[in-house]
Formats: structure tokens, sequence, C-alpha cells
């Protein structure tokens, strides 16, 4: 039986693979979007597999707060979204009111639109429902990554040697090598809905989101000045970031209103680097797959005979007899701590009065590695 409905909501929503639970404030209609609660909690997701448990709670506020902070900072440069505020105790608040208060809320107030799904038959993933979508609103089926930079280590060189993309895709040059300066942001492009992340290139995406050329260029217009305002804003910190992901929702597709959804440039979205440490949940990738190498080597096992088989589920496909093996408690208790640190340093604010030395907790953890 699940727990009852905190008092002030109608639903609740969970997603095997999100770290979110949405509190259903105002159901959305057809015609309007409704009014929900994200709320963080404290587990993580890796590999497209699902949430997992970590033997440390996770302290998820961090990301709730860095979410809200940097969308107040978008908004006041123009570029809308679906936050509507922060939530404690029940109020409604902003979060600079959070931060001047010394207070994490590990939720945040967005306008809700409904989730049209693709279909999966025989011959792959069929996304017709968003030709001419049954709800005026809607979450866009595409991810939009912006690199800052492509080192060796990225997935897009993999995918230029499978020949599934080339440079000239991304706007780049055919003698552009691992590491090099990039002559601007560049965007990247992944579904949303299927079981594992597929990559398209632009014009692929453009299609399966049915998006005419005038719509898909204004998108990708805020995606890269998102872009380089949260990348000139790490700058200012000190922090290089690598890379980024936003996602969209349509408030109104007679107009075609798009605007961001979900969050943006937490440490769960970006890769962010200070003092040489990637301090996102890519550290956390990395501890996962030192603890569970055959786990995770099987989670890739398992994606490739999909793609191979058209299989929707590549979680049906893994052998259950290969077990997860947690990271130890040691490790989620340092990276709460350092993820506390962080955000405070990024916000400018001692919200997380025991974390306040971010050069020791960059320390602490490091000595983990």
């Amino acid at each position: 039986m699940s727990d009852p409905l905190p008092p002030g909501y109608v639903d609740r929503i969970a997603h095997p693979t999100s770290v979110k639970t949405i509190l259903i404030v105002e159901r959305p209609t057809k015609e309007q979007p409704g009014i929900a609660d994200f709320r963080f909690n404290p587990v993580f997701s890796v590999f497209d597999y699902g949430t997992l448990k970590p033997p440390v709670p996770l302290d998820n506020s961090t990301v709730a707060l860095m979410a809200a902070f940097n969308f107040e900072r978008l908004h006041e440069e123009g570029i809308a979204s679906h936050y509507l505020g922060m939530v404690y105790q029940g109020q409604v608040l902003s979060a600079r009111e959070a931060i001047g208060s010394r207070i994490a809320p590990d939720t945040l107030r967005v306008r809700l639109v409904n989730r049209l799904l693709p279909n999966h038959t025989p011959s792959g993933w069929d996304y017709s429902v968003f030709a001419d979508p049954p709800s005026r609103h809607f979450v866009v089926p595409v991810e939009f990554n912006s690199r800052v930079t492509i080192p060796a280590s990225s997935s897009v060189w993999k995918r230029v040697e499978r020949g599934e993309i080339t440079l000239a895709d991304l706007g780049l040059p055919p003698t552009l090598k691992p590491g090099d300066a990039l002559p601007h942001h560049v965007l990247d492009y992944s579904t949303k809905y299927e079981p594992e992340d597929r990559y398209l290139r632009g014009e692929e995406a453009r299609a399966l989101a049915h998006f005419s050329p005038e719509r898909w260029a204004r998108i990708n217009a805020t995606t890269r000045r998102v872009s380089e305002i949260m990348t000139d804003y790490a700058a200012s910190k000190g922090v290089r970031r690598d890379d980024g992901k936003v996602e969209y929702v349509t408030l109104d597709h007679s107009n075609e209103t798009d605007v961001l959804g979900d969050a943006v440039t937490t440490l769960h979205e970006d890769r962010l680097v200070l003092d040489g440490l990637d301090v996102t949940k890519q550290a956390i990738r990395d501890a996962v797959r030192r603890a569970s190498p055959a786990w995770a080597a099987e989670i890739d096992r398992a994606k490739q005979e999909a793609r191979e088989r058209g299989v929707a589920d590549f979680r049906t496909l893994m052998d259950p007899a290969v077990k997860y093996v947690s990271p130890p408690a040691e490790f989620f208790e340092r990276y709460n701590a350092l993820a506390r640190a962080f955000v405070n340093h990024w916000v400018g604010a001692v919200v997380y009065h025991d974390d306040r030395d971010l050069e020791r907790r960059l320390r602490e953890f490091r000595a983990l590695l």
C-alpha cells in the first residue's frame, strides 16, 4: 500500500527511472496545463536502468536548490520555463528567499503538462502521436544536449567511429581532434522516452518531434543561449562546464509556445568540473562501475542485444544472476558533503552550514578516488 497523499495534493506520479516524485496540485486538462510539485527523492539513477537506493540517502535538495537558482537567473535573461517556485513546509517561495533564509527545500513547483508517449513497433519507435497531438500541451520528446568541449572520453567519438554521426553533422570541421577547442557550443539530441537514450542527428530529432524548421530553429537558439549563459556563470565561479542537458515542455502547441522544463544545470544534468574534479553525477556513475563492473557490463551487453533484436526495453534482457553491488556508504557520505559545499559556492551563500569549507570537502572526496 502506498503512503497517503500529503495534504493539498490530488494525485502522485512516480517513474521508475526518475529521482523525482510528481505531486499533483491541479490536474492538467487537454486544453490547460496543471500545477505540480517535483519532489527530489534521496536516490539516484544511472545507465538508464532505474532508480537505486544508496546505503546513505542522497541529499538531492542540492539538485532542487541549484535548479531553482538557475531557472531564476535564466528568467532574468528573458528565458521562460515551467518553474514557478520552491515549496517548503507547504509554502511557495523563490530560490532567493530560500537562500536568504538558509533553507534548502527538496521540492520545485512547476506547470504540469501531459505526457504523450511513442509506441514501440516491430520496425521501431513510432512518434506519430506528435504529428497531431491530442493535447495542446506536452513534454517535448527530445533531450537537447549542449557540448562545450568534447574530450576523448565523450560518447561522441564512439558514435563517430561507428558511423552513427559525423563531425559535419555537429557543425564541426573534419580535422577536429579530441580535446580541441570547439568553435561554438555544439547541440546534440537524444530521445527522452525510450528505455535507452538514443542519439539522433538534428533533422532526425526535428522529424521525431514533428516541429517545423522555424520552430526547431527557435528552440535550438534558446538551447545555445542557455548553454552560453550557464557556462559563463560557471566560469565566474571557477567551474568548467563541459556539457549539459535541457528539456522543453510545450505550453501551447497552437502558438508553438515551448519553454524550459525539468531542471537546468544541476549536478544531475551537467558535467561540472572544479579544481580538476567532476562534482556531478558522473562521479556516482564512475563509482558504480568501480563497485559493480559486471553489472555495468551486463547493462551494456543487454543494450546492444536490444538494439540488434529490436526489443523495446533492454532491462528485460539482463541476466538476473548478475547482481548490483553498491559503492560503500562512505562514498555517499562524502559525495553529499561535497555536493552541499558546491551548491553553497554556486549560489554564493552558506545554505548548508556544516559544509561551508569547499576545499576541505573536495580534498576529502578526492581521497576516495
